[in-house]
Order: C-alpha cells, then structure tokens, then sequence
C-alpha cells in the first residue's frame, strides 16, 4: 500500500510541473503579443513598455533561453531610448 501512496505522489507532482509549464508558456506568449503590440504603436507608454521587458525578460528563460524574446527585448529598449530619452 506504501508503494501505491508514492505512486500517487508522484503523478501528482508531475501533474503540477505539467500545469506549471503550461501556464508559463502562456503567460510568455501574452507578454510576446504585448510587445509586438507596443512595437506597431506610434507612441507608446513608458510604463508599458518597462513593465512588458520585465515581463519578457523573466519569461524569456534561464538555461533554455528564447531568441525571440531577447530580440523583442533589444526593440522594445531601441524604441524606447528613441522615444523618450
């Protein structure tokens, strides 16, 4: 009966990890469609734009890191020294 008790441990706790990288995706995805947003608008706000390359920058990975969110960061930060600073 032990031995049943891991089991189910365990498949719950792969379960978590499962949603866990499934609501991370996305909430990446989110932050992705915010920034072309902000990239298309003429002139977008200064908070938005900080707060969606916190966003991108937490989200875009650690070890595994995602080419796209580092490149939509770089844009973010050209057009935002090009706007107000």
């Amino acid at each position: 009966m032990d031995i049943f008790y891991f089991i189910l441990i365990i498949l719950g706790l792969v379960a978590i990890m499962y949603l866990l990288i499934r609501f991370e995706k996305k909430t990446k995805q989110k932050y992705k469609k915010i920034a072309y947003s902000l990239l298309d608008t003429v002139k977008p706000g200064p908070q938005e734009i900080k707060d969606t390359i916190k966003g991108l920058r937490l989200y875009g990975g650690r070890w595994l890191k995602d080419k796209e969110c580092y490149q939509l960061v770089e844009r973010l930060q050209v057009k935002y020294d090009s706007l107000y600073e």
